[in-house]
């Protein structure tokens, strides 16, 4: 086979490769429906301030969705209260509270900016521990 016949032959190859790959399958996303794990949302829609938690053993895991809002060091964060005792101050959107006792227990969220001023917006939901 002369040397411009394996060229064009390779060249084709290498096309026809290309073109195979450029189709329009595309995979499609492997999630389990089954290990989804509702996630309890308390907030009224209008609100500007948004609190998903979540309780995994004697952990609840927060998220805060906040409009206008920067949580980092200098700019604003949450004070988070336990049973109406301050016990942290969170400097990112979603933290986790860790080793909660068992029991009934109200955590509430107060956004302070970055003046050290409470916002007038707060979330508070209560966890049941077992």
């Amino acid at each position: 086979m002369s040397l411009r016949k394996r060229i064009i032959t390779v060249f084709s190859l290498f096309f026809l490769l290309i073109m195979t790959a450029c189709g329009n399958d595309k995979p499609e996303p492997e999630t389990n429906s089954n290990r989804i794990v509702p996630v309890v949302s308390q907030h009224q829609p209008t609100s500007p301030m948004h609190v998903k938690h979540e309780i995994k053993g004697k952990d609840v895991f927060v998220e805060c969705i906040v409009t206008g809002f920067t949580f980092q060091k200098g700019a604003g964060h949450i004070d988070v209260y336990l049973n109406g005792k301050k016990i942290n101050e969170v400097f990112t959107a979603a933290f986790v509270i860790r080793g909660l006792p068992t029991g009934k227990h109200t955590i509430r969220l107060e956004l302070v900016d970055d003046g050290g001023r409470k916002s007038s917006l707060s979330h508070e939901f209560e966890v049941n521990i077992s």
